[in-house]
């Protein structure tokens, strides 16, 4: 009876491992030979189950079919919110959520997510879309990822494997970067998914609706984590795309002036 149970648990991590590497197809089947006896798990629809020596059947995963479902916009149009929003109803439908985000933001909270008007939810830290995959849990039914941007180009891959293993994964993050750009991975994540949310601020400058996050500081690095006073959503009038390189050239002629008039007699 051991034997017969460590040979099924051989069968699972088995179908486990397949799924990650890509999605069965029905009939499909996984092999494992343990101890003279021969199982197999296939996928029947979108169960798999495992079949034990003598014909009785486990089960292993149940799911219905997986989507992404991608939230876009500009800082300050309420990305998080919504993502906490549509995560505390899977919750409260007491279905199996995990919750991740950038380990480099830590804004306001070092473990969670934190919407701009101070909701907040736990979640884990990763650094790319590959950790993702190591850290979600065979049963976990809803993902949720917040500021996707920062997670590199595994992410896209990661969240189309999650999807074909069934789950409901959702994401946000900045659609665009400080020059009004495309900011990769996300055009690749829209690309793959099932249902796409845009979402606009208002411009702090005019009070329209703003679909641009508009960076104040001098710096032309393509991400530097802040909030307010770093930034600002904008409208496509009032968006200023240049605006970081401006002040790094002013404050480069303020340093040169300086130094001059010290260097002066």
């Amino acid at each position: 009876m051991c034997t017969q149970a460590a040979n099924i648990r051989e069968v699972t991590e088995a179908a486990k491992r397949t799924f990650l590497e890509r999605p069965l197809r029905s009939r499909d089947s996984v092999f494992s030979r343990s101890a003279g006896f021969h199982s197999s798990a296939i996928l029947h629809g979108t169960t798999v189950v495992a079949y034990a020596p003598g014909g009785d059947v486990v089960d292993i995963v149940k799911g219905n079919m997986g989507w992404i479902e991608v939230i876009v916009g500009p800082m300050f149009s309420g990305k998080s919110e919504e993502l906490i929003r549509r995560l505390r109803r899977a919750e409260i439908g007491k279905q199996r959520v995990q919750i991740f985000k950038p380990v480099i933001d830590q804004r306001y909270s070092k473990n969670g997510i934190v919407s701009h008007s101070g909701l907040e939810i736990a979640s884990e830290l990763v650094q790319s879309g590959s950790d993702i995959l190591d850290k979600v849990a065979p049963r976990t039914e809803v993902i949720g990822i917040d500021e996707a941007q920062f997670l590199g180009d595994s992410l896209v891959d990661a969240c189309v494997k999650l999807a074909d293993l069934g789950k409901r994964v959702i994401v946000t993050g900045l659609d665009t970067d400080f020059m009004g750009r495309p900011f990769e991975p996300m055009p690749h994540l829209l690309a793959v998914a099932e249902e796409i949310t845009k979402l606009l601020a208002i411009c702090m400058r005019c009070g329209n609706p703003a679909v641009h996050t508009q960076r104040l500081v001098a710096s032309e690095e393509l991400i530097v984590v802040g909030a307010g006073g770093m930034y600002e959503a904008r409208c496509r009038r009032c968006f200023e795309p240049f605006l970081a390189q401006q002040k790094i050239e002013k404050e480069n002629e303020k340093a040169t002036n300086t130094s001059a008039h010290r260097a002066a007699p």
